[in-house]
């Protein structure tokens, strides 16, 4: 990987940035369907940034926002959370720059959130997701067979999971 990547909190001002990367059907193809297929409004990425039952982050290369990793699902007294992920900036593809992003939020969610959880799901044809996840040091766990649209066929949810308790923590 080259370049530094952090990751800080959403702001206002980076909502229509986000809006457009959700936006992009060669992005959001492999997102849940409350997302697929459709053109995201900074206004819902604002409804979704005050739902407590998340945390948004934008992904920063160098200074500059290429994408956005993000807590879903929630739950502070189980301490679990589903982890999802989105490269914005696709001339920095290739480079690391997700699972970075990925890393810093887990250890961000067991260390500072105390989340004891976080699992994520991809689409069987997004290898790419599913090897951001194992770089990251999530295990796969399952599948759900022929459990989300993808291209109009039906394709299996690959589930991934890592504990706090995994030996290779931050």
């Amino acid at each position: 990987m080259s370049g530094t990547v952090t990751i800080e909190p959403l702001a206002t001002a980076d909502f229509p940035i986000v809006a457009q990367w959700l936006s992009e059907p060669e992005t959001n193809q492999w997102l849940s369907s409350d997302w697929r297929g459709r053109t995201v409004d900074p206004t819902l990425i604002g409804v979704a940034v005050r739902n407590r039952k998340n945390r948004f982050y934008l992904v920063r290369c160098d200074g500059q926002a290429c994408g956005l990793a993000a807590l879903g699902d929630l739950d502070l007294t189980d301490r679990i959370a589903m982890i999802w992920y989105v490269l914005g900036n696709k001339n920095v593809e290739g480079r690391g720059i997700t699972t970075s992003a990925v890393r810093e939020l887990v250890r961000q969610a067991f260390n500072e959130m105390q989340l004891e959880s976080l699992h994520a799901w991809v689409m069987a044809d997004n290898t790419a997701s599913g090897r951001v996840l194992e770089k990251a040091g999530f295990k796969e766990v399952g599948r759900l067979r022929s459990a989300a649209s993808h291209n109009g066929k039906r394709v299996d949810r690959i589930y991934f999971d890592k504990t706090q308790f995994d030996a290779d923590l931050p």
